[in-house]
């Protein structure tokens, strides 16, 4: 960013069901994901509105103006179902405050845009404490409190207090604040805890108003509380610093040791420093112990090193949320097949924010690339591969990152350039350096393919793009194609069984009474059709539910209803060679297997074993019954 940039929001977004990850700045909305990102200026963003998707999740509705005219970007929130309105939420609050909104300032500054009469303060009167405070007839009130838990006593009430456009009566207890809308209900509650900072100011329109800090899994958000009178917003700054923070709690204010010790089976080796150290992390199903040194990322895990990453490889942090809410970061780690991502869940916020600064201090910044307009960009048009960094080269025999005007690898002693002198590299084995030399033409040599372009036969063709592509799909995306291969394939066959393969075998009809059965009657015929239909489509939901569940056992992280899409998507190629008659089935069963063996590695980061054994299983089972059900 720029040296006066500030940045407001950031978090993974989808468009079409493909990820990207969103930049909100000051001047500038970044989208990044594709082969180079894209780039809008806040004050190209005409609207912003939330709406609901086909699914009935929350998303966000973007126009946005371009040299081409007005664009219109439909996003989703890739994380748990109990955090996309707050995604939702949080997007429209940023861009609204990016676009011109009055922004919110501590310590009173908001107050000092407007210019008033200075008046002694005053005490706040003591019955805030027991009764609201209604600023105008027309506000309605609740007369209902909100249900108590034991032990629990209202500080202070006020009621006609309005977030946006609703009004609340909003409590502050000894434990939570509560807001409860005009018909009884609590419309939002948080922990004191969550309370991070709250500063006065003033609305445009002249309301004494509080903007309070809240922390929650996916960072710091902002509420504007417009109060009826200043004496209640005085009696509530009062009452709130009382009880917030001197500092952020998702930071911890504490001086960090000098020295880290490491009780367990990690030791640093000599002369490496150890950054931080936390355990009780969560990767998956195993509870692990993580270790940041200068030099690598280490994972411990009960009775041994489960794996160690140079620092080197890690690409990038980002902040996430788990199924059940617990604060995690999502690590980008590069290696020789491209770019992995690794989830670790913490015990508590504090944690998760203390690795985030420590990883963003040692993690190297990425270089900006700024794109400018261009008439030819369309949402659909974004292909999803990974961006490198021009100024890293990857080792030929370990795959390791290491910058370009290095000579040899830091990780195995590879010699990296061709044209290197021998002298410069006289500590590397004859070995390495015959490999090194050996390899490399073959990688120059070797043709990268075109983008991916999001066509159908690509399921066949180039499964592991085609479902990188597609990414997270559900049934109901591939239904139609799914319904369409097994019609075609069903017409088709029968249509070969009955002319073709009398034809072709030189067989009389008049002698074999089904095939001249086929061809005098049409009802008949239809009928075959349909039955050959159900039992394939009986048969292919059979091996989803069969490659489902062995997926689920091998790998409990997997999304059943995603699994089904892939095996639904993989039955094209019975469209394309089922209906050959005899080997085409057969063949169509193993190249659906062999697709859906892809989809479940690239779609389900499932390991290439597990995946395999989870797709020819299926397989098998099904044609087992088939051979038992026509032997009956």
């Amino acid at each position: 960013m720029h040296a006066n940039e500030v940045q407001h929001y950031a978090s993974p977004i989808l468009v079409k069901n493909r990820q990207f990850f969103a930049t909100l700045t000051s001047e500038r909305l970044i989208v990044e994901g594709g082969p180079s990102p894209r780039e809008f200026k806040v004050s190209s963003i005409l609207s912003a509105e939330p709406c609901r998707l086909e699914s009935g999740e929350p998303g966000l509705k973007l126009v946005v103006s371009t040299p081409e005219g007005q664009k219109e970007m439909i996003w989703a929130f890739p994380v748990g179902n109990v955090f996309k309105a707050g995604e939702q939420q949080a997007w429209l609050d940023q861009i609204t405050e990016a676009g011109g909104e009055k922004p919110f300032a501590e310590g009173g500054a908001g107050e000092s845009a407007q210019p008033k009469t200075a008046a002694p303060p005053r005490s706040p009167a003591p019955e805030l404490k027991i009764k609201p405070v209604v600023p105008a007839p027309d506000i309605p009130v609740n007369t209902v409190r909100p249900e108590f838990v034991s032990g629990e006593s209202v500080v202070i009430e006020t009621a006609g207090v309005r977030v946006k456009r609703t009004f609340y009566t909003i409590y502050l207890t000894n434990i939570r604040l509560i807001l409860q809308n005009t018909a009884g209900k609590i419309g939002r509650e948080f922990a004191i805890a969550e309370l991070m900072d709250a500063a006065a100011f003033e609305t445009e329109e002249g309301e004494p108003a509080i903007a309070l800090s809240v922390g929650s899994q996916t960072g710091a958000k902002q509420m504007v509380l417009s109060f009826p009178t200043d004496s209640a917003r005085t009696a509530w700054m009062r009452e709130l610093k009382e009880r917030l923070p001197s500092h952020q709690v998702l930071i911890s204010a504490a001086p960090e040791p000098a020295v880290v010790t490491c009780t367990g089976i990690f030791s640093p080796e000599a002369g490496e420093r150890v950054v931080l150290s936390t355990g009780g992390v969560r990767i998956k199903r195993n509870f692990v112990t993580l270790h940041l040194t200068n030099t690598r990322l280490v994972i411990e895990g009960k009775t041994s090193i489960m794996g160690e990453f140079a620092l080197n490889t890690l690409c990038r942090a980002i902040r996430l949320a788990g199924e059940v809410g617990e604060p995690g970061i999502a690590l980008q780690i590069a290696g020789r097949e491209g770019e992995k991502e690794m989830h670790l869940l913490f015990s508590g916020m504090p944690d998760r924010e203390q690795w985030i600064q420590k990883l963003s201090e040692l993690l190297p910044e990425e270089e900006p690339m700024y794109a400018p307009e261009s008439r030819q960009y369309t949402v659909t048009t974004v292909a999803p591969p990974s961006r490198r960094n021009s100024q890293d080269m990857y080792c030929p025999a370990c795959g390791a990152r290491n910058h370009v005007d290095d000579e040899v690898c830091a990780l195995c002693g590879t010699l990296l350039h061709r044209n290197a002198a021998p002298s410069e590299s006289s500590d590397i084995s004859p070995r390495r350096e015959r490999r090194a030399n050996t390899d490399r033409p073959a990688k120059r040599e070797r043709r990268e393919k075109p983008p991916y372009n999001g066509g159908l036969i690509g399921f066949l063709t180039r499964p592991s793009d085609a479902y990188s592509f597609y990414l997270h799909e559900r049934p109901q995306d591939a239904l139609w194609m799914f319904l369409l291969s097994g019609a075609l394939w069903a017409v088709v066959s029968v249509l070969m069984i009955a002319y073709a393969a009398p034809a072709v075998l030189r067989i009389s009809p008049e002698n074999f009474p089904i095939f001249s059965a086929l061809q005098t009657d049409l009802m008949l015929l239809v009928l075959f059709i349909l039955v050959l239909y159900l039992i394939w489509l009986a048969a292919v939901m059979i091996r989803a539910v069969v490659t489902g569940i062995t997926a689920r056992v091998c790998e409990p992280d997997v999304r059943f209803s995603e699994i089904t899409a892939i095996v639904m998507r993989s039955t094209l190629s019975y469209a394309v060679i089922g209906w050959i008659p005899i080997l085409g089935m057969f063949a169509a069963g193993i190249w659906s297997a062999a697709v859906t063996w892809k989809g479940l590695v690239a779609g389900q980061d499932m390991r290439t074993g597990q995946a395999a054994v989870s797709a020819f299983l299926g397989l098998i089972i099904v044609y087992v019954l088939l051979f038992a059900a026509g032997s009956m």
